[in-house]
């Protein structure tokens, strides 16, 4: 799941609005609400599902979407989304 997390640390700053205000995102912990560490979290989230169809070649669907971020986003969370869809 590591290598997981770290990749999306690089699409979320990638697919930031403005990637200055997403670099937080580098070293936060895997369980931090992203909400508290960028102000448009929900922006990214919608990118980083985007680039995680394009990265890993899945489909998200609203459901798993819902059940993943539940509570909240995290990277762990998302990650954990990305395995159950079935990246390799």
């Amino acid at each position: 799941m590591e290598a997981t997390v770290q990749e999306l640390r690089r699409l979320i700053v990638r697919a930031a609005p403005d990637p200055r205000l997403a670099v937080p995102v580098e070293t936060c912990p895997e369980d931090q609400p992203l909400d508290a560490v960028v102000p448009f979290s929900s922006v990214i989230v919608l990118g980083v599902v985007v680039a995680i169809e394009d990265r890993w070649g899945l489909r998200i669907t609203k459901a798993m979407l819902a059940r993943a971020l539940e509570g909240g986003a995290t990277l762990r969370k998302l990650a954990a989304l990305v395995e159950a869809a079935g990246a390799r």
